[in-house]
This record gives C-alpha cells, structure tokens and sequence, in this order.
C-alpha cells in the first residue's frame, strides 16, 4: 500500500504567489500601435538625418568655397598690381637713356614715369658704390649703400628686390621695388622706385562679409600691409603667430583652417603669391553656417511636426483597428456568461463584419436553445 505524499506547502504557496502576481503582456493595442509607429517613424527618422547630415555637408562645402574664393580674388588683385609695377621697372631699365647712367637723362625718364604713374612716389637711379645718380623729385641725392634691397641687386646678384616699408612721410606702408641696370649683361646700376600700396591696402582693409568676416595682407615677413585696424599697419606688426600665417609659411602653400579667435570658432583660408605675401580671409563658423543652422531648426521642427502626426494617426488608426475585435470579445465574454438578449451588430463588409455576424447568429442560435430548453 503506498501512501498519499501530503502537498507540498512551499510549491502550492509559490504557485499561489506566481498567481498572483500580475505579468505584463502587452495587448493587442498595445502591439497593433508600436507596429504603426516602427514601420511610420522608422523612415521617416532616417529621411530626416540623412537630409540634415546632406544639408550641413553641402553648407559647409559652399562656406568654405566662399572664403577661398574671396582670397583668391584678392591675391590675384595683389599680385596682378606687384607684377605691374614690375613691368614697367623691366621696361623703363631697357631704355637709353637710363642704361647711359648720365644723370640729366636719367632724371627726364624718372619724372616722366613718376608723371605716369602717381603711386610711385619716387623713382631712382644707383651707382655700383651705392649713391644716388638720379631721382625724379628734387631732394638731395643720398647713399642708399646700405639698403637691404641694393645689397640683393650688387652683391647677391638678385634680378629683383624689394622691401616693404612704412613711409616717412605719408605714413601709409609702401613697398619698394628694385632691378638691376645692365648693358650687355654687366652690371651697371640699381632702378628703384617706391610706391604707395595705399589704394590696394584700403580695398583689403574694407573688404567685410557679414558682420564678423574680414581680410588682411602681409608681407612675405609677415608684417602687415593692410588689415581693419589701423594700428596694426602703421605698427607694421607682425602676424607670424597667427594660425594661417604660420600655416602658410610652413610649406608656402594654401591653407583652409578652423581655428579659435576672440574666444570663437573662426574659419579662414590663406592664399599667396610667388613673393611671399600672403591674403587671409576670415569668418566666424557660426556667421559662416547661420544658414545651416536656420534650415537645421526648421527641418527639425517640421521632423517634430511628423513625428507627432504620425504618433497621433496611429494611436488613432490602432484603436479604429482594434476596437471592433475589443467590442466582439466582450460580446462572447456576454454570451459565456449566459447574457444572451444584446444584439450584435456591426456595419461594413469586412472579415471583422463577416465575425459580427457570425457572432450574432451564434448568439440567436444560443438564445433559441435556452428557450427550448426552459420549455
């Protein structure tokens, strides 16, 4: 005979417990809703990234394009006025009567020159010793033996020299420009000629976009020669620290950077020319990318805008959608019951009409068994 085990009180109170305790299931409108959102959201979030990473990708592409441009233009001003100054110099060394290094004649061709072109304060002449033969004002002559830019022509045989100074007088920066004067190959003298860079300062100097983008110039020793603030340039102070000076002439080419300045992210682009001077413009990132940053607040409010919408039509559609199956379920939560007498009716043609039917015919078949039954 075996004997009966008494239950086991430790597993009928925990299955009592289990029981109990009430698990989360997520009903069918619960899963009908986060399935409309999945498959809704889903693109539309991934329409909405890609087109903003497109659109900053784009922005910045074309902000960097414009300060590139803009440096270019200037320094091709720049060098396109530096290479004029230095055809005429070539051209007037060719002539006769300078050639001749006899001062009277010397002197007509200085002043006709100086007459031509008015940015060209003075025009001289220099002897191998270093004194002045000729000039085309009428100030003592003077030994320039010691001039950097002589030095160059008659003891480094350069073809040309020049020096970017401050002028004595008018107190604008002006540049300096020196070749040699030869007849039939040997060296004779020095023509020189100094020059205001003030017109070309000034076109740098007031160039702006926006309210934060600005250029400047310096020279090939990184002085400047034309820069907003006045005071730089009558310092002649030099930028060599600058993040696109020092960028420059490091390998002497082009350079786009994105460097601190004033405690703001700024861009800049430095470009310069086959003597060493060098244009750089410069922005402020945020100025640069106002426009990306307007089209990222419209393009995420308008992303906000669809998200809600699509939230709101699938809260909407989920229960237009589940709602019949809820109200069927508890008709046959009725009729189990044995509430037999509220009529099932559903309007449409669809399989969830076609079940409402079925549900009242099942209830009226019901309902005349009981009948019969009760007879």
């Amino acid at each position: 005979m075996s004997m009966q085990q008494p239950p086991n009180e430790s597993g009928a109170s925990g299955s009592t417990k289990a029981e109990r305790t009430p698990r989360f299931r997520a009903g069918l409108l619960a899963k009908t809703t986060l399935t409309l959102l999945i498959v809704g959201l889903g693109p539309l979030l991934a329409f909405g990234v890609i087109t903003l990473a497109q659109q900053r990708t784009s922005l910045r592409g074309e902000a960097d394009k414009s300060l590139q441009t803009n440096a270019e233009h200037i320094s091709a001003q720049v060098g396109e006025w530096f290479d004029k100054n230095v055809r005429v110099l070539r051209t007037v060394v060719t002539l006769p009567a300078v050639t001749a290094m006899q001062r009277e004649e010397q002197t007509k061709v200085l002043v006709a020159v100086k007459k031509a072109y008015p940015w060209m304060y003075l025009v001289f002449t220099i002897g191998l010793d270093g004194k002045n033969i000729a000039r085309s004002d009428d100030l003592p002559l003077v030994d320039y033996s010691e001039r950097a830019y002589f030095k160059d022509i008659v003891t480094g045989g350069k073809d040309l020299s020049w020096e970017t100074v401050l002028g004595k007088t008018s107190g604008k920066p002006s540049l300096l420009i020196a070749i040699p004067i030869r007849v039939n190959g040997a060296l004779v003298g020095v023509l020189a000629a100094g020059m205001t860079i003030e017109e070309t300062s000034r076109s740098i100097a007031n160039w702006k976009s926006g309210s934060t983008g600005f250029a400047f110039l310096v020279d090939e020793q990184s002085k400047v020669l034309a820069h907003p603030r006045e005071d730089f340039v009558l310092a002649q102070r030099k930028l060599a620290e600058h993040p696109m000076i020092k960028a420059f002439h490091s390998d002497n080419k082009a350079h786009l950077l994105s460097f601190p300045d004033d405690g703001k992210t700024t861009l800049g682009y430095v470009h310069g020319d086959k003597s060493g001077w060098a244009v750089v413009v410069q922005q402020s990132e945020d100025e640069l990318l106002g426009p990306l940053h307007t089209t990222a607040t419209v393009g995420i409010g308008l992303l906000i805008a669809a998200v809600l919408l699509v939230v709101a039509s699938g809260l909407v559609f989920s229960r237009l959608l589940v709602r019949p199956l809820v109200e069927m379920t508890a008709a046959a939560d009725r009729m189990s019951m044995g509430e037999l007498n509220t009529p099932i009716q559903w309007k449409g043609h669809d399989e969830l009409s076609k079940l409402a039917r079925s549900l009242e015919r099942m209830r009226k078949s019901m309902r005349a068994a009981m009948a019969r039954l009760s007879g």
